[in-house]
């Protein structure tokens, strides 16, 4: 018996997207990019995952294997985000979608200096412009990867991970 439309449709996208998706994610892994993207992700949904308080006394600092490695401001809130760590790395898997967090380890930092809080700042978070050098060696970079899909995903990823960078402060001495 043949099948429906709406039959084919299904088994269409239960099949071939879902392989399309493991494609991907097996080419953004091979590539390195994928916990990259994972990282970038973290780093802008931050302020969601603790709240915007907790957010400008913290900020995540990498991503290994599935250890997130972030950074807090000595004290009351190195404790207070070190004790909601669990809650934290399931809410970051829940908005990812992926298991991409199994532990998240708080490192203190004395002197704490939040951009926000630096004098004559009066840029916006997410407005750090990358300079016509960084964004060549983006290019340049994303250019060898051969699918346009990947390649575009890469790119995004990439200057998400630059313009993060860009936003991090250390203390003196760091």
């Amino acid at each position: 018996m043949p099948l429906s439309f709406a039959s084919r449709q299904e088994w269409w996208r239960r099949n071939v997207l879902t392989s399309l998706r493991a494609i991907l994610k097996g080419a953004a892994r091979a590539l390195g990019v994928e916990r990259a993207a994972y990282a970038a992700l973290i780093e802008e949904m931050w302020p969601e995952i603790v709240g915007a308080t907790a957010a400008a006394h913290s900020r995540p600092a990498g991503l290994r294997g599935g250890v997130l490695l972030a950074e807090a401001e000595a004290g009351m809130w190195a404790q207070e985000l070190s004790a909601q760590r669990g809650r934290y790395a399931a809410e970051i898997n829940r908005l990812l979608g992926v298991q991409a967090v199994t532990e998240i380890r708080f490192r203190q930092i004395a002197g704490w200096i939040a951009r926000e809080r630096l004098p004559g700042n009066g840029e916006t978070e997410g407005t750090e412009e990358l300079s016509a050098e960084e964004i060549a060696a983006v290019d340049l970079a994303a250019e060898q990867i051969a699918d346009p899909e990947v390649r575009e995903a890469a790119l995004k990823a990439m200057l998400s991970q630059a313009r993060w960078r860009k936003r991090i402060v250390r203390p003196p001495g760091r």
